[in-house]
């Protein structure tokens, strides 16, 4: 009972209901282990805090010495999945599938025991599928179960274009579950109907039907859409430690006891705690607690204790002169003359987001030049050493 209890912690949408301990029971029976399936798509190359929520949970099954099956999305991936918005993915080619799924297996290991985990490609099997045996496999499921799903029937009704290829690609990701026997597939509670769509599939090819095991979507750093690399709100696994703090501490206070539900391994004990000291003291000292403890999964407790000097150091401290500032070379700006727009600039120094955020960033007041606001995007700067620029809220530089 309390590993049930346990397994369920958290967890957002069960279906059917008691099928979790049904299962358990009958893989006790069969003195078997339950195979439970995660399966990603590799449309980008970095893992954030979302994933990890059901990264955390696959963990738990894991531990109890069931098989987990990370299935890659190789074939899935290139020929583009509906984004639950008005528009379907881009599809990616062979080599940035393979690019980003070497990265994302990488990641995993962050969390879960990749070396005890099966990771499989889907390109494997759909990839031989002849044009008759899609067609057989697609004639098991009807339009009006695919315009069920949320956003394909929004967009029906607002006469929005759906592509052929988006109402297969539900399909496809139940056909995976057949092939590969899953009892359990886990997702983010956006995935709800493409996971119950292997329940059915599998039903149709004479298998037991997997659970559904559907977790939170955890919200992003704006606290409003849920944590995605294509809205620039995440917290990336792989994140430097000083760059987690610091993204931590920026999410709005009724993001706290979201972030210690979801993104922290404290007991149910240690949590209770925080939340009741959390009703008597400044949020921004839960904030740092839970900062603390995202660093301590991903990295050590040695840096997590580094991180948050930093940040006292570098945020608290109100005067700008006395910030960290990360030296960036003249030299290295290829500029042929001793001044250069501010747009240029910030686009070469920080270049892991696009020339138009920094451009955003720039227009709403949020890039200072040796501590004034310039809104301008092509006001000249002096190439001269000791100049300091700050972009955003936690990126110091200084011209030297």
């Amino acid at each position: 009972m309390e590993t049930i209890q346990k397994l369920k912690e958290n967890t957002a949408i069960f279906l059917p209901e008691n099928g979790l301990e049904e299962k358990l029971n009958q893989a006790e029976k069969e003195n078997r282990k339950l195979i439970i399936k995660l399966g990603f798509d590799p449309t980008a190359p970095d893992l954030h805090l979302g994933h990890a929520v059901v990264l955390k949970k696959l963990k738990q099954f894991q531990d109890l010495g069931h098989q987990i099956v990370i299935l890659v999305g190789s074939f899935t991936a290139r020929i583009g999945d509906p984004t639950g918005k008005n528009k379907s993915r881009k599809p990616l080619n062979v080599q940035e599938v393979q690019h980003n799924a070497e990265t994302y297996i990488a990641q995993l290991s962050k969390i879960i025991d990749v070396e005890k985990a099966q990771i499989v490609f889907n390109s494997d099997w759909l990839d031989s599928l002849s044009f008759s045996e899609v067609i057989q496999i697609m004639s098991n499921v009807t339009v009006a179960q695919l315009m069920q799903r949320n956003d394909f029937n929004k967009r029906f009704t607002e006469n929005t274009p759906i592509a052929m290829h988006e109402l297969v690609y539900p399909i496809l990701q139940g056909f995976d579950s057949v092939k590969i026997n899953a009892d359990i597939e886990m997702g983010g509670t956006d995935q709800l109907f493409n996971c119950t769509m292997g329940r059915q599939l599998q039903e149709t090819f004479k298998k037991s039907p997997q659970i559904v095991m559907c977790m939170p979507l955890l919200r992003g750093l704006d606290g409003k859409e849920k944590m995605s690399k294509s809205l620039n709100n995440i917290i990336g696994l792989t994140d430097e430690p000083n760059e987690m703090f610091g993204k931590t501490m920026s999410i709005p206070d009724d993001l706290i006891l979201e972030f210690l539900e979801l993104t922290t391994d404290f007991s149910t004990k240690e949590k209770q705690e925080i939340k009741n000291r959390l009703k008597e003291e400044n949020p921004m000292n839960i904030k740092k607690i839970i900062a603390k403890n995202i660093i301590n999964q991903y990295h050590d407790e040695k840096k997590a204790d580094k991180a948050e000097d930093f940040f006292v150091n570098q945020f608290q401290n109100k005067n700008f002169e006395e910030k960290s500032f990360v030296p960036v070379l003249i030299s290295s700006l290829e500029n042929k003359s001793d001044q250069m727009a501010l747009i240029d600039l910030c686009a070469f120094i920080k270049n892991d987001i696009t020339k138009s955020a920094n451009r955003r960033l720039i227009e709403s007041g949020a890039v200072q030049v040796n501590n004034l606001k310039i809104t301008n995007p092509y006001e000249l700067i002096e190439l001269k050493k000791e100049t300091k620029i700050k972009i955003g809220k936690r990126n110091f530089y200084e011209l030297v």
